[in-house]
């Protein structure tokens, strides 16, 4: 992306008390609505956020609130498209170097020793992604550099051994969002969703996203990703035809 989605600058402005309060005056507390897609027994369909200040404030309250895991969690999720399942799979030896370096490597795009392949359990198939710079930045922030952390052990690894799960995680977005004033349904999902939707906004390569996201057609990753509705609106004030000027 063009601008990387980092939150550090906007959260060591203030300390952890003062940045949580001011998140509250900001977004005041209120339930999502019940919407058609909140069906009992049945899929929900959650969303990107699209506001960059409803992100910072999703990573404040998380810091203020959560474990760290799940702000690291938040971060990579939003920077690297993945799904769920996959982003818990994740294992130290993933993303870093045996020799403890963080696995990235900058200002060399012919130099791929950096990729990471994750299994997609749903489609039965690896896909290579590549870490940047907000997820080195989260990466350092959360781990520190006091030792070599380089092993086989889960990045987000649960207390009662494993990874935690996903429901886990969807409970504890979920809570975030709800304390931001984030009225749109918000899952674990909405992670993915959010990538594809800032990738778009900085680089409007939908071939890219479609090929990434597994769908048959751009249509379908434009509906994904929330953007379909605006780009039809765009394409009708793009094309203005006014004649009266002539007149």
């Amino acid at each position: 992306m063009d601008a990387q989605i980092s939150f550090f600058d906007h959260i060591q402005e203030v300390e952890v008390a003062q940045s949580a309060t001011k998140i509250i005056q900001m977004f005041p507390n209120s339930a999502p609505p019940k919407k058609t897609n909140y069906r009992k027994g049945e899929e929900q369909t959650v969303f990107p956020i699209k506001s960059r200040e409803q992100l910072n404030a999703m990573a404040s309250w998380l810091q203020a609130n959560a474990d760290p895991k799940y702000l690291l969690g938040f971060i990579l999720g939003i920077n690297l498209g993945l799904r769920a399942n996959e982003l818990l799979e994740l294992k130290c030896s993933d993303i870093f170097f045996p020799d403890g370096r963080v696995r990235y490597i900058t200002n060399d795009y012919t130099d791929t020793t950096d990729r990471i392949s994750v299994y997609q359990e749903k489609v039965d198939k690896r896909r290579g992604l590549y870490l940047n710079e907000s997820c080195v930045h989260a990466i350092q922030w959360y781990y520190g550099n006091t030792r070599n952390h380089y092993n086989d052990g889960y990045v987000f690894a649960s207390r009662e051994g494993g990874h935690i799960e996903v429901d886990t995680l969807r409970k504890v977005l979920k809570k975030a969002a709800t304390a931001c004033g984030i009225k749109q349904n918000i899952g674990t999902h909405t992670l993915r969703k959010t990538f594809g939707y800032f990738h778009y906004q900085s680089n409007h390569d939908i071939v890219f996203l479609q090929r990434l996201f597994g769908h048959s057609s751009a249509l379908i990753t434009m509906r994904y990703i929330g953007i379909a509705d605006e780009e039809e609106k765009r394409a009708y004030h793009n094309v203005s035809i006014d004649l009266l000027n002539g007149i």
